[in-house]
């Protein structure tokens, strides 16, 4: 019996031995094997390049970074946009401790103008099918509006812009290895390139249907990023999605010009009413808010000074309208100063700011929207005030001729009545009146009514 235990104790005390040793050599093993990195994607679908946009890549970087992502892939099609923010990119880029993989896509999709930059900064560079990059002259925007034959000082402006960015566009270009020739080609000459021309040109990568495909053909990559040379392991790296926070949304949501116009335009009907009923306080609180959201609006995108001047003196006109008998002419006035301010307020191509949207600009149909209710507006509290100019007073003596009370005395001539609530003494101008009989008030003299009969079946 005590051998049996014996035996039994010492087969514990060896399966107990196998599984400390198999612990001992799995668990460092299992320590030492990397884990699974993710993929981060950022999706940018017709993105205006500004501030707010940078600032946002910035931040989406920096989480890549801090979470040892594999790679930041940016999904993305783009007109183009603001020159400071898009040398802003392309520094975050160049200088980026996590790759940075950016894809023209979806099929269809562009990188037109500061787009091309963007894209030629990153560490990789793709294209799906049927897309585009190029057109990235710069065009200067006048803050005025002006347009006409280019002065000998504005074409030096032009000339100096455009070299500064050739050179922009050749280093980066050098430092990614791609072609410089074509690059400068699309600054110098507005060069467009197909997905499949911009490969065999090497101003791109390569070509990717889709998203998988991108993540198969760029596994086992190196890259020379600002903490060194990595490898990519992508092929089965799960993907996790970077979406902006709802303060980056509503920035970049003040980036559109026709919210730009909104604003201002908002701000304006608030101001108006707050004229046209004074001490309202909603229209006035709404339109500081709109006013200053309008403000901070046009720091994101150009806007043309003359086009704000004109909505401004929209409002002059509304509210001369309200002192000035003109029979309309100046409220017509207004609404056309509000058309032409809408249409110039996002600049015509000229001397002045770097930028890089030419054909960034408000809808036609916002701004013919906004118009029709604007005016709509206006018009509606105009035939109000109309209306109440008319309308008979309720108080002081024009309210009072032409109320009728009751004789609580018989008035021969003079009596009591009592007429709107309230006692008062009175004439009969017509004869007698006697005590109970309806009177109507034809005259005020001081505090002393004039009132005549009311005949029986009247008021």
């Amino acid at each position: 019996m005590i051998g049996a235990i014996l035996i039994a104790g010492s087969n514990v005390k060896r399966t107990f031995s196998c599984l400390l040793l198999i612990l001992c050599v799995v668990v460092p093993v299992h320590s030492q094997a990397p884990s699974r990195q993710s993929v981060y994607l950022v999706t940018l679908k017709d993105a205006f390049v500004n501030k707010a946009l940078a600032d946002y890549l910035s931040r989406c970087i920096d989480r890549a970074h801090q979470e040892k992502a594999q790679c930041l892939i940016i999904q993305m099609t783009t007109p183009g946009g603001m020159l400071e923010a898009m040398q802003e990119i392309v520094r975050l880029f160049l200088n980026s401790p996590v790759p940075v993989v950016v894809y023209v896509a979806p099929r269809g999709g562009n990188a037109d103008s500061a787009g091309a930059f963007i894209v030629m900064s990153a560490h990789i560079a793709a294209m799906a099918p049927a897309s585009r990059i190029g057109a990235a002259r710069p065009v200067l925007v006048s803050p005025t509006g002006t347009e006409g034959p280019a002065s000998e000082m504005q074409k030096i402006m032009m000339e100096k812009a455009t070299n500064a960015v050739i050179g922009t566009i050749r280093a980066i270009a050098e430092e990614r290895r791609r072609n410089t020739k074509w690059a400068e080609k699309m600054v110098r000459q507005s060069a467009v390139l197909t997905a499949r021309e911009a490969v065999e040109q090497k101003v791109v990568d390569m070509i990717a249907d889709d998203l998988d495909e991108l993540l198969r053909r760029i596994d086992g990559r190196q890259v020379r990023t600002a903490d060194g040379t990595v490898t990519l392991r992508t092929a089965a790296a799960p993907i996790v999605e970077l979406r902006m926070t709802p303060k980056e949304s509503f920035l970049h949501f003040l980036s559109d010009p026709s919210v730009t116009l909104l604003l201002l335009f908002i701000a304006v009907l608030g101001f108006v009413l707050e004229v046209y009923n004074p001490g309202a306080v909603l229209p006035i609180t709404v339109a500081i808010i709109a006013f200053l959201l309008f403000l901070y609006s046009s720091t994101l995108i150009p806007v043309n000074v003359v086009g704000v001047l004109l909505i401004i003196a929209s409002a002059g006109f509304f509210v001369a309208e309200l002192f000035v008998t003109s029979h309309g002419v100046l409220a017509v006035a207004g609404i056309v100063c509000l058309i032409l301010g809408g249409y110039f307020l996002i600049p015509e191509p000229g001397p002045g700011q770097s930028f890089y949207a030419a054909h960034f600009r408000v809808a036609p149909g916002t701004l013919v929207g906004l118009t029709v209710v604007i005016g709509a507006v206006l018009g509606g509290a105009g035939v109000a005030i109309v209306k109440s100019q008319r309308r008979k007073p309720a108080f002081g003596r024009e309210g009072l001729i032409g109320s009728v009370g009751e004789a609580r005395t018989d008035l021969a001539p003079t009596g009591t009545v009592f007429v709107s609530g309230t006692w008062w003494t009175a004439d009969a101008v017509d004869g007698e009146i006697k005590a109970g009989e309806k009177v109507e008030v034809a005259d005020i003299e001081g505090l002393r009514l004039k009132v005549r009969k009311v005949p029986q079946g009247g008021v």
